[in-house]
């Protein structure tokens, strides 16, 4: 993946030790610090830009990028408005059928 390239999957980000999962659902415990899936959480897409603007694209998870990612994070105040508990829940109607039309 290059830096300036759109990205179109969910990026999880583990609050504790800063590592990053590309795609669907996060791992059920972080494959760096152990952590719970629920310390996952959705972060913006700008924000790994920079990170792999700044480590490139093979140091994603390296010790730096993890703690650059955690800062950026925190200093936009992301960890709590982008906070997803680690899951995506699905929309339902009323009377507790899916709006998925199949």
């Amino acid at each position: 993946m290059k830096a300036g390239t759109f990205m179109q999957t969910l990026v999880w980000c583990c609050s504790s030790c800063g590592f990053v999962h590309h795609g669907g659902q996060p791992f059920m415990e972080c494959p760096i610090c152990e952590a719970y899936k629920t310390s996952f959480i959705d972060i913006p897409q700008h924000i790994e830009a920079a990170v792999i603007a700044e480590f490139g694209a093979d140091g994603l998870n390296s010790a730096g990028a993890r703690q650059r990612r955690r800062e950026l994070v925190r200093e936009g105040g992301y960890a709590r408005t982008f906070r997803l508990k680690g899951r995506v829940t699905e929309a339902v109607n009323r009377d507790g059928a899916s709006r998925r039309p199949y």
